[in-house]
């Protein structure tokens, strides 16, 4: 009959415990800021995914009533637009062929995208067609989260 010895030393030693914890803290330190960006971008791309639909209905009425849609117009009624992050602003106007749309974050996304404003500028020249151009008042939000 084989006799089992019965270890003393079963378990884990205390230095094994900590090279676990360092390692996860490791992990943790490098995917908790992977995490963060990555909520941010998606907040912030859900409202650029507004603009290019607001881009798209006032491309339309450009089309069909040859201007841009005046400052008076309610952009509400050109596309359904997320309000949660911040608010829109009426479009403005440089001349027929041309018009902004703006967007001022609050700070419910992140403390780097609060009181910043995006804008999009839309023009139209016969020889090229429609153009888009992406602006904010905050460089980390333009180089991080908007499209080229």
């Amino acid at each position: 009959m084989l006799k089992r010895m019965k270890r003393k030393d079963a378990g884990f030693t205390l230095i094994e415990l900590m090279i676990v914890v360092a390692i996860v803290g490791i992990l943790a330190a490098i995917a908790i800021p992977a995490y963060i960006d990555y909520t941010i971008k998606t907040k912030v791309s859900e409202v650029t995914n507004a603009f290019d639909a607001l881009a798209t209905s006032s491309a339309e009425y450009h089309a069909s009533v040859g201007m841009f849609p005046q400052t008076t117009y309610a952009i509400s009624d050109l596309a359904s637009l997320p309000n949660r992050y911040g608010t829109w602003s009426y479009p403005t106007r440089a001349s027929n062929d041309d018009a902004t749309y703006q967007f001022a974050f609050n700070g419910t996304i992140s403390s780097s995208v609060a009181s910043c404003t995006l804008r999009l500028r839309i023009s139209y020249a016969q020889a090229t067609g429609y153009a888009k151009q992406w602006d904010s008042t905050n460089s980390t939000l333009a180089v991080k989260y908007i499209p080229k």
